[in-house]
């Protein structure tokens, strides 16, 4: 420990029967004269009991007020910390907070609840006594810092009310990763109050109150419109051997676009479905192809890469061809033309060729688009997984093994992965991204999804935000097969 860290433990320990002094004349704590007296710091508090409660979590319940000390005439700077530890104890690991060069500290309930938790490891409905001090850092070693005398406060742990309401589940974009947990929207005026609307899949899904932690969370009750909370994951958490408790989920059979209201106050809820895409698979069929080929769902847009041969084209629901189609406007149309039909029968005139073809079904918004293109020469991994962080100029390039395959081997960090097809600095260009965000690899062949965020259509049709990284978890030797035709990828862990 440093010699002001020593001085501040012992004046914090005998402060409580009188305020560090420093005589004239005498040694100071640096072993040099200090020529005179510094000003002793007297702290008060408006309480010793704050008010800790739920209802008190965002009210300032603790207010600590001291008197300024000097510099000693050196112009050095002051800086005040509050200082709290257990009563009684050394201050020697107390939980300091940085308060500038002001001489007035307040705490509301939920700070002083998370800290009791976080800093000291309290649990609910405890009640603990806290000794504070301040300590005057001086930046100047001619000159002692100066601490106070201590005050102890009796402060009573709580559950918190939250503040903060996620979605997470297979239903939703983050999957069951908590770093990509959806945030709710907080009504305003309603206690315990959150919105949200946008598309769910097909899956299931639960509330979370934080985003990294897998309790508390909220599911649905038995009762209709009921929740029911979830405290914690297991009933005995130090036991490897515990059941999981109770851990209901909501199921969405029909996807779409939903509105959901949440009440954590009153456990209730309400989800209404309020519309979404008329379908849910695509296939691109015709005698351009060999077999009807399915295409990859992004929200109302179908995506797929494709090896054409000279023909027509068509998109079927259904591998089978039935269901809904999705057709030309026009009998002999080109690809050229993106018009589409619901009900014509018309298919597209194709040329052979590697394509790159997107559907757009919103009703009364439904348009085709196919791309010409070349497989990339050269793919570059990047993010914070990699060596190059998210510096583009630093990409990691790909090796050429064929065609439209490309492979790359080395190591890899714990972060977020994709793929550039053309390191555009604007962070526009073509991109493979992965099918869901957070994508753990499976280590095996997985698909990849293509978009030029340049392409005029890709714009129009609301792409251009997509951003699906994959997440890899552990650090090691990875060796990485893309294949642009096929539009998967293998991200296997050596």
């Amino acid at each position: 420990m440093n010699m002001k860290r020593f001085l501040m433990a012992v004046a914090a320990t005998l402060a409580i029967f009188s305020c560090t002094e420093k005589e004239n004349g005498n040694e100071n704590g640096n072993g040099k004269p200090s020529g005179k007296e510094n000003t002793p710091i007297t702290l008060t508090a408006d309480t010793t009991t704050p008010d800790m409660s739920q209802d008190t979590q965002q009210e300032e319940v603790l207010t600590l007020s001291w008197n300024a000390t000097t510099n000693m005439g050196t112009g050095a700077r002051i800086e005040y910390s509050v200082l709290v530890d257990m009563k009684d104890g050394s201050f020697e690991t107390a939980y300091e907070i940085s308060v500038g060069n002001t001489t007035e500290h307040s705490f509301t309930a939920g700070e002083l609840n998370a800290m009791l938790m976080d800093e000291f490891g309290c649990v609910e409905d405890e009640t603990v006594e806290m000794d504070v001090c301040v300590l005057a850092t001086i930046k100047n070693d001619e000159v002692d810092d100066v601490i106070s005398n201590v005050v102890t406060v009796t402060l009573t742990t709580f559950v918190p009310k939250s503040t903060s309401l996620y979605l997470i589940g297979n239903a939703t974009t983050a999957n069951w990763d908590l770093a990509y947990a959806i945030p709710m929207t907080p009504i305003p005026g309603e206690d315990g109050g959150y919105s949200w609307s946008g598309e769910l899949n097909a899956g299931e899904f639960k509330f979370m109150v934080w985003n990294d932690s897998w309790e508390p969370s909220y599911g649905p009750a038995e009762e209709e419109g009921k929740l029911y909370l979830r405290e914690h994951v297991k009933e005995d958490p130090n036991d490897p051997e515990s059941a999981d408790t109770y851990d209901p989920k909501f199921r969405v059979e029909e996807p779409g676009t939903y509105k959901i209201l949440v009440n954590v106050e009153n456990l209730t809820y309400s989800i209404e479905r309020t519309g979404g895409a008329s379908c849910f698979t695509m296939y691109l069929a015709g005698t351009a192809v060999e077999t009807p080929l399915e295409m990859t769902r992004l929200g109302y847009t179908f995506v797929k890469a494709v090896e054409l041969k000279a023909g027509n084209l068509y998109f079927s629901e259904n591998a089978e061809d039935n269901g809904k189609h999705y057709w030309a406007a026009a009998d002999g149309q080109a690809t050229s033309d993106g018009t589409v039909s619901l009900s014509s029968g018309y298919k597209w005139n194709s040329t052979a060729g590697f394509h790159h073809i997107m559907l757009y079904i919103k009703d009364g918004k439904e348009k085709a688009n196919f791309v010409a293109a070349q497989p990339y020469e050269k793919l570059y991994l990047i993010g914070s997984a990699t060596e190059a962080e998210w510096t583009l100029e630093n990409a990691l390039p790909m090796t050429k093994k064929s065609a439209y395959v490309q492979e790359w081997e080395g190591p890899l960090k714990k972060g977020e992965l994709k793929f550039s097809c053309d390191c555009q600095s604007d962070w526009m260009g073509a991109w493979y991204l992965a099918s869901e965000a957070g994508k753990a690899p499976a280590g095996e062949a997985e698909p990849i999804i293509f978009l030029d965020k340049n392409n005029t259509q890709t714009g129009q049709m609301g792409l251009r935000e997509f951003d699906q990284k994959w997440n890899i978890s552990e650090a090691g030797n990875y060796k990485i097969t893309l294949d642009q035709l096929a539009e998967t990828v293998i991200i296997a862990k050596q």
